[in-house]
Parts: C-alpha cells; sequence; structure tokens
C-alpha cells in the first residue's frame, strides 16, 4: 500500500478515536459482529448479483493490488527507456531492441517491442496498440464503476439494519434486552454502512482512478516512443516530445488541485 492509503487510514482511526470520546472508554459498544456481517455480506451480495464471476474477480484481484502493488511502469522511467532503445536503435537491428522490453513493467512495452521486432508496419503497430490502450481504459472504467456502485450498496444495508432493528424494538417494547439488541443493530449496521462506503470503497475508487490515468498515459508515451523509434526520429527529438506528456500531465494534475 502507499503512503497515502496508510497515512489516511492512520488519520481516520485518530478522527475516530480523539474524535468520538466514548470510543476510547467504551469501544466494545461499537463492535457488533451480526451488523458488521449484515453490512458487509449485503455489500458483497448484491455486487455478485449484479456482475459476472469474472468481473467480481477483478475487483477482488483490484484490492489485492491496492495492498500489493503490481509491476507498473512509471511515465518518466517509461520515457528514459525509449530515449535509450532510440538511442540503440541507430546502431541495432529492430530485432535486437525487443530484448530491452523483457520483464519491464505489465508487459506492454515488451508487446510493443515485439511488434516493431516482427518488421510489421507502422500504421498495424499503431492501431493494434491503440487498441490495447482502449480495451485497458474499458476494464478500468469497469472496475472503477463496480467498486464506486459497491460504496452505494453499504449504506442501503445500513439502512436495511435499521428499519430490522426498529422493527425489533416495537415487536416488543417492554421487553429492555430486546430494545437493547433493536436500537444497537439499527444504529450500528448504519454506522458501518457509512464507513465502509466514505473510507473504503468511495476512496478506492478515486484512488483506482487516478492510476488508471497514470497507467494510460505511461502507455500512450509506449507508443508514441515506439512510432518515433520506427520514424527514425533522433535521440533527442524522442525525449523532448515525449517529456510533453509529462508537462501536459503535470499541468492537468496541477489544475485539478486546484479545482478542488
Amino acid at each position: 500500500m502507499d503512503i497515502n492509503g496508510i497515512l489516511g487510514l492512520v488519520l481516520t482511526y485518530a478522527a475516530f478515536y480523539y474524535g468520538v470520546p466514548t470510543l476510547r472508554e467504551s469501544f466494545g459498544v461499537y463492535v457488533d459482529i451480526n451488523s458488521f456481517i449484515l453490512v458487509f455480506g449485503g455489500t458483497v451480495s448484491a455486487t455478485l448479483l449484479s456482475t459476472s464471476w469474472k468481473e467480481f474477480k477483478a475487483i477482488l484481484i483490484v484490492f489485492k493490488q491496492l495492498v500489493f502493488k503490481p509491476k507498473k511502469l512509471d511515465p518518466r522511467v517509461a520515457v528514459e527507456l525509449l530515449v535509450k532503445i532510440s538511442e540503440l536503435s541507430q546502431t541495432q537491428s529492430k530485432q535486437s531492441l525487443v530484448k530491452e522490453g523483457e520483464g519491464v513493467g505489465d508487459g506492454f512495452l515488451e508487446h510493443g517491442l515485439g511488434l516493431v521486432g516482427a518488421g510489421l508496419d507502422r500504421e498495424f503497430i499503431a492501431k493494434a496498440l491503440e487498441t490495447d490502450i482502449n480495451e485497458t481504459k474499458r476494464r478500468h472504467d469497469s472496475v472503477i464503476s463496480k467498486v464506486r456502485t459497491m460504496g452505494t450498496f453499504a449504506p442501503m444495508f445500513g439502512m436495511v439494519g435499521t428499519v430490522i432493528g426498529v422493527t425489533q424494538v416495537l415487536q416488543n417494547v417492554t421487553d429492555i434486552d430486546t430494545i437493547v439488541s433493536g436500537m444497537s443493530l439499527a444504529l450500528l449496521t448504519t454506522l458501518y454502512g457509512l464507513i465502509l462506503s466514505t473510507v473504503i470503497f468511495i476512496p478506492t475508487a478515486n484512488k483506482l482512478k487516478g492510476k488508471s490515468a497514470r497507467e494510460l498515459v505511461t502507455k500512450e508515451i509506449i507508443v508514441q516512443g515506439l512510432l518515433s523509434i520506427l520514424d527514425k526520429e533522433i535521440p533527442l527529438k524522442v525525449e523532448k516530445y515525449l517529456l510533453a506528456f509529462l508537462e501536459t500531465k503535470a499541468k492537468t494534475d496541477k489544475k485539478g488541485k486546484k479545482g478542488k
């Protein structure tokens, strides 16, 4: 997990711990496994009902990757690699360039160099790689949408628990145990639903959106770099052209932060 994720969880814990004095004194009051099972289990079941098994596995993989980072190529590192490959292309054959992409990132660079090394024409290579990028974007958007939807399911099941809890209370208003049990279910399910939504699912969807944008920029840099190499551009021109992608992304990020 990246430093922002760890810091965010620590600050969330601190906000609850110091913002709710009774939480420090009687933490057990806010813990109820039955309420959690109702909310979390209901959210997962609703997600399963609204997706295919393949799509659900993609969601699980995404959550795993937030903790254990997958091999991804940083945009700036991609520029450096492509400049190096551009320099090598001045003295080496296209076929010999393929090894420069082996084991790098998620395999997109290796795939692109493989197409170049196979001697395929420029138009086909551009079309094949852009298709790959579009498919990646479609896949990312689908997962992000489903994670965000989970953020709407959780509060809904919290409300389900509230309705059930209030119903239990009204069934026997003279039994103090029933009242306590029903009100506990009613309030804690709502609390768990809101926490899962605002601390886990919606922030995760936003983080995935940022990661997706970064990955797509890296892939676009690779495409343009390979096309420049096919056009036999000198390394200096390749570097200046590809660095423009980083500058554009930095300006976009800066505007986005100002907008917030």
